[in-house]
């Protein structure tokens, strides 16, 4: 008994006609009939009674074509399966991020694709401040979880969540103990600035430039987190990061204080337009949808989700 003569079969049975039966499979009638009595005579039973006017299933036939369809629904979802599994076995996802990534749902994000996607190769890349656009663009990592700003036209950008921006600045310092600030209040104190090779639209978010109607004062340049904390700390610049920066990353010298009207900044699912790895999709696929779920976990965040 052959696969295909189940197929022949359930086709029949829906039809109740040979011919409309064989062009639904794309073959000759005479190929079908010879098919269907082969496996008639394999079983030992009628499955149809053919008459010059009608095809009829025979009580045997109906209890036969009902096992088949059965068969023929496990076989496709075997053959389902087996391709994902042997695909995902053969998938890799290298995923980039800077700084706190997503925060408190960083964890959930990447467990639940590992538990949907288990035979999914995950590599994980720490992105400095300076190169993170470069490493994407060059193909270091498939996907990044990015702030924006985002200027670049080779990339897709999926806007995730917004957060308020807090100052980060010297715990002994004159703003420590304000209970939050404004922008005109830190507008003319020295940054901590991204090192040159940072995109300057990028560079100038953080620092406020968008607020500023002069050069900025240049406190000192860095390209990481902990040099952004050090220049802070100890050399007397401000710099602002994310909420869920500020829960990730503490310094003994070093206190965060809300800016009440910064812009918020905004975490961004990001990948070249020209990778096609299949993988992507599917992560963003479960990133959205679990900060669609568990956004409150994230405290002064707020849905962008498009």
């Amino acid at each position: 008994m052959e696969i295909r003569q189940l197929q022949f079969a359930v086709r029949v049975a829906e039809t109740l006609h040979f011919g409309r039966a064989a062009e639904l499979e794309h073959i000759a009638p005479s190929v079908l009939s010879t098919q269907i009595r082969r496996l008639e005579s394999r079983l030992g039973v009628k499955i149809f009674e053919r008459t010059p006017h009608q095809v009829l299933v025979t009580p045997a036939g109906a209890h036969f074509i009902g096992e088949a369809r059965e068969i023929l629904e496990r076989l496709g979802r075997l053959r389902t399966e087996t391709q994902a599994i042997a695909r995902s076995a053969t998938e890799r996802l290298s995923i980039g991020f800077f700084g706190e990534a997503l925060g408190e749902l960083t964890h959930r994000v990447f467990n639940a694709f590992a538990t949907t996607f288990p035979h999914t190769e995950l590599q994980f890349t720490e992105l400095s401040m300076s190169t993170q656009f470069e490493d994407l663009n060059a193909g270091a990592v498939d996907v990044a979880f990015l702030r924006m700003p985002i200027d670049d036209r080779t990339f897709r950008v999926r806007p995730l969540f917004q957060e308020r921006l807090y100052a980060a600045v010297a715990a002994d310092g004159p703003f420590s103990d304000a209970t939050s600030l404004k922008v005109e209040d830190i507008i003319d104190e020295p940054f901590a600035v991204a090192g040159d090779d940072t995109p300057s639209e990028w560079a100038g978010f953080w620092s406020l430039d968008g607020n500023r109607g002069a050069p900025r004062r240049i406190g000192a340049k860095v390209h990481t987190l902990s040099e952004s904390l050090s220049a802070v700390a100890y050399s007397g610049a401000i710099d602002t990061y994310p909420a869920s920066a500020t829960r990730t990353f503490q310094h003994p010298g070093v206190a965060f204080v809300p800016i009440e009207d910064a812009p918020a900044s905004v975490l961004a699912f990001t990948w070249r337009r020209d990778n096609d790895n299949p993988m992507i999709p599917e992560l963003l696929a479960v990133t959205t949808s679990v900060i669609r779920q568990h956004i409150d976990e994230l405290p002064e965040a707020e849905l962008v989700i498009e």
